[in-house]
């Protein structure tokens, strides 16, 4: 993870406390502020703002004031989706691996059946539509 090269932040005093400006110089960090009352100087995050709103509305459809509800929905979706800027999500940036839906933890994944070298992808196929079948059964 490590630590980051620069910051971005409003420009609220604790960002020009001592403590702040020597913490980044000790670590060589760039400090930047946005320009007050003018989101657009800090387009990245707005940027992230806009597709979060978008993913909110999809969500909360009709019932407009439980937004909140949507949120961490909303932010987990926005993390596991490629951006273009980066080549990949925000999640594989951070941890290396793509995210594992939670589906994925109830049922065995296909791409690990694909990787059992023993084993045709046919006949993984068949033991998964077995093992679905089963599944079925005992509900």
């Amino acid at each position: 993870f490590g630590v980051p090269n620069k910051i971005v932040a409003d420009n609220a005093s604790i960002f020009s406390s001592r403590e702040v400006i020597s913490f980044c110089y000790e670590y060589g960090i760039t400090l930047a502020h946005a320009a007050d009352y003018y989101p657009q100087g800090n387009g990245q995050a707005e940027s992230s703002n806009k597709n979060l709103v978008t993913i909110i509305w999809k969500l909360v459809d009709e019932n407009q004031r439980m937004w909140h509800k949507s949120l961490y929905d909303a932010l987990w979706a926005d993390r596991i989706t490629p951006k273009r800027s980066l080549g990949m999500s925000p999640f594989q940036v951070l941890y290396g691996t793509d995210a594992e839906l939670p589906i994925s933890a109830e049922l065995p994944a296909l791409r690990l059946a694909r990787a059992i070298e023993d084993e045709t992808f046919q006949n993984s196929l068949e033991k998964r539509i077995m093992y679905l079948a089963e599944l079925e059964e005992k509900r």
